[in-house]
């Protein structure tokens, strides 16, 4: 099995390095896209990371990396993106050819709630924080709760609890969730019977 990792603003990280090195037991192969092509800029600040993805990458160009990552590979694929990174994975997986996904994970993808009129190949699991400062959480997560192969889940955590870079980070959810995320990539890649 791939799985194909998209990250946050942040783009990669050793944080992300570590929680993909946490799938080696499960996949044959990781691919992890980010926003800027590998290179980890130690962003002081979030607001730094906004202002560089925004002007280097955004969202249409971040989902066709995702896209072109998806398309490269033959062997069953799940895709796990964050923030950013999730709206680049709920694009991909709502294109006309998916390739080999077979499943999608999206973490706190506030990008999506401009993309609820797309419709997933795959089955995603939509994971969201409990507030978020530009939409109603719960309305978004309902309405696409409602498209096919959409699974809306909400937590109590705020939107970054899964990366240490960020101030809401939670390192129990962190630890809940990764294992959450192992289950469901497992889960989404197993062979049909």
């Amino acid at each position: 099995m791939h799985i194909i990792f998209a990250t946050e603003i942040w783009g990669k990280t050793p944080h992300v390095d570590l929680m993909a090195s946490k799938f080696e037991d499960i996949a044959s192969d990781i691919t992890i896209v980010d926003p800027y092509n590998g290179t980890d800029l130690a962003f002081g600040s979030e607001e730094d990371a906004y202002a560089r993805y925004t002007a280097d990458c955004g969202h249409s160009q971040y989902g066709q990396r995702v896209l072109d990552a998806l398309q490269l590979t033959t062997e069953p694929t799940c895709l796990v993106g964050f923030s950013a990174g999730a709206g680049a994975v709920w694009s991909a997986v709502c294109a006309e050819n998916v390739g080999a996904a077979k499943g999608a994970v999206c973490f706190y993808g506030s990008p999506i709630r401009n993309m609820m009129d797309y419709s997933p190949k795959v089955p995603v699991d939509l994971v969201f924080s409990e507030n978020e400062p530009h939409f109603d959480v719960e309305s978004v997560a309902r309405t696409l709760q409602d498209i096919p192969l959409a699974q809306s889940y909400i937590t109590p955590f705020e939107h970054g609890f899964m990366n240490p870079l960020s101030k809401n980070y939670h390192e129990e959810a962190y630890h809940f969730w990764l294992q959450w995320i192992k289950d469901q990539v497992v889960s989404h890649c197993a062979p049909q019977k």
